[in-house]
């Protein structure tokens, strides 16, 4: 082989290379999540169960260490960061990821709350900046904002204990917030909450809805009040 046919034949291969690198850093790019699919559980009950006999003795306090722990025998690792990620939020809560959807740049989980017969449901918003917003802590309402409204502060005359909660059926797998375009090329997820009254069992009063802002690449802004609906009888 001629010099000019190896030369050839070499900037050919390196061509090709370069190629397939440049092809797996854009894939890499496109799937550059911190939070992916691979972190999803579906735990089964016996597996619930079996962890919690395992730690049916740890207490209160070294439970959700427990738990993550002997989640790793059932759990993928990513599964098990997640877990370890929520957990390591304030204020502390223990759950899991049970499914999610792809919503753009910021991504919608549905979480799992073990420690009944049925885990409790929620939300989380994930692979923003911050990677992960637990939207079923109301510390991080804007109640005041909330306070100030003029129909809020009629259902408070009337029901003096009004309070905010956050409800099962508001939060089952496969629903999903509202999603509205922001003019800057953000999103804002509106968030379904309740209202209802300091007593166990007790029905909604109405529900409360408050806008998680993300601008275009991601970074989180805040949570602004919208509005406040009444139940539809």
């Amino acid at each position: 082989m001629s010099f000019r046919k190896r030369l050839a034949a070499a900037l050919a291969i390196v061509g090709v290379a370069s190629l397939l690198t440049f092809l797996q850093v854009e894939a890499n790019e496109e799937t550059d999540d911190q939070i992916s699919d691979e972190a999803v559980w579906s735990a089964g009950s016996d597996d619930l169960r079996a962890i919690d006999q395992a730690c049916k003795n740890a207490g209160a306090a070294g439970y959700s260490e427990c738990f993550i722990d002997q989640m790793g025998g059932y759990a993928s690792s990513d599964a098990v960061a997640f877990t370890q990620l929520l957990a390591s939020q304030k204020p502390r809560r223990l759950g899991y990821l049970a499914g999610m959807r792809e919503s753009g740049i910021v991504d919608l989980g549905y979480v799992a709350y073990p420690g009944n017969a049925q885990p409790s449901q929620g939300w989380a918003l994930m692979n923003g900046v911050p990677a992960l917003i637990n939207v079923d802590d109301l510390s991080i309402l804007p109640e005041t904002e909330m306070e100030k409204d003029a129909h809020f502060k009629t259902l408070r005359n009337d029901h003096p204990t009004l309070e905010l909660a956050v409800l099962n059926e508001q939060r089952q797998p496969g629903s999903s917030p509202q999603i509205q375009p922001l003019g800057d090329g953000g999103n804002r997820f509106v968030v379904p909450y309740s209202l209802k009254e300091d007593c166990t069992g007790c029905a909604p009063i109405a529900y409360v809805n408050f806008g998680f802002d993300f601008d275009a690449a991601g970074q989180f802004l805040g949570v602004k009040f919208l509005s406040i609906d009444n139940l539809h009888h």
